[in-house]
């Protein structure tokens, strides 16, 4: 069994706790978060702040995320595969589509958004590099739920109620289990408007070299701009780059009929002019 530092597991608890929160925590509210005891957080707390990852307001005792955070990111993203490869499919796709794309990967029962590239046209979305969300609600997390293991899924499902973000997210166990069968079948996910109540986003999944899915990557739409012709170039665009970051990460088992066309798009558009 590999060591475990409860030191380092208590820090990453509070690191993970301010993130969730938007205007930072207090000593106490920290505690309450994480059931740790004042006394044993304030050490931790006092390190994190001297290494920068942790910055502390003296006129209201709040904590809040750090910037040493954002040279942390900034390696990890020049370091991931994954990141880069998502950048260089990204960037040419939203300036031709003119939306905007995301990346993101599961995290408990959240997505957490780890990729983004802002298309030409305006569009507000709740999701920025690090924001996280409720995986049900979104067509990314969807294509998360829809490939993990059914004893794990069902283990998520049965952690607590799905909340609504808009009057379209789905609640029901039973209607997303139904959602995410669907999912798998045709390859990609949609939310109409389960989000955000006037955008709707279209997700496929990114594979690693073994197969699994890793990531999801999406396409998001205000409803404005999406007439009954589009859906079906904004499935189809989806489809093309999560397949194409997949390839760039070594994924190259499309077996299926249905894939093999995937693949023969995206090699079109590596040849287009």
């Amino acid at each position: 069994m590999a060591a475990h530092s409860p030191a380092v597991s208590r820090a990453v608890a509070a690191l993970d706790a301010l993130a969730r929160a938007s205007d930072g925590l207090t000593l106490s509210e920290l505690a309450r978060e994480t059931g740790e005891p004042k006394s044993t957080l304030h050490a931790i707390l006092a390190t994190l702040v001297e290494a920068g990852l942790l910055v502390r307001d003296g006129a209201t005792k709040r904590y809040r995320l750090g910037p040493h955070l954002l040279a942390v990111a900034g390696a990890y993203a020049r370091q991931s595969d994954l990141l880069r490869a998502f950048g260089e499919v990204a960037r040419p796709l939203a300036r031709e589509l003119g939306e905007t794309i995301q990346l993101a990967i599961l995290q408990g029962r959240d997505v957490l958004y780890v990729g983004k590239q802002e298309g030409t046209q305006w569009v507000w979305l709740a999701s920025e590099v690090g924001t996280r969300l409720p995986a049900h609600a979104t067509s990314l997390g969807k294509c998360l739920l829809a490939w993990l293991p059914p004893e794990e899924l069902e283990r998520l499902l049965a952690a607590g109620p799905l909340v609504a973000l808009t009057p379209r997210t789905i609640t029901d166990p039973d209607i997303l289990r139904a959602e995410l069968a669907q999912v798998r079948e045709r390859g990609y996910a949609i939310d109409r408007g389960e989000t955000l109540p006037d955008v709707w986003c279209f997700g496929a999944p990114v594979r690693d070299a073994q197969g699994a899915v890793v990531a999801a990557l999406s396409i998001s739409v205000p409803v404005t701009r999406i007439a009954p012709e589009r859906i079906d170039e904004l499935i189809a665009a989806a489809r093309w780059a999560a397949t194409e970051l997949s390839l760039r990460l070594g994924y190259c088992d499309m077996v299926t009929a249905e894939g093999e066309e995937v693949i023969e798009d995206v090699q079109r558009r590596r040849v287009a002019p």
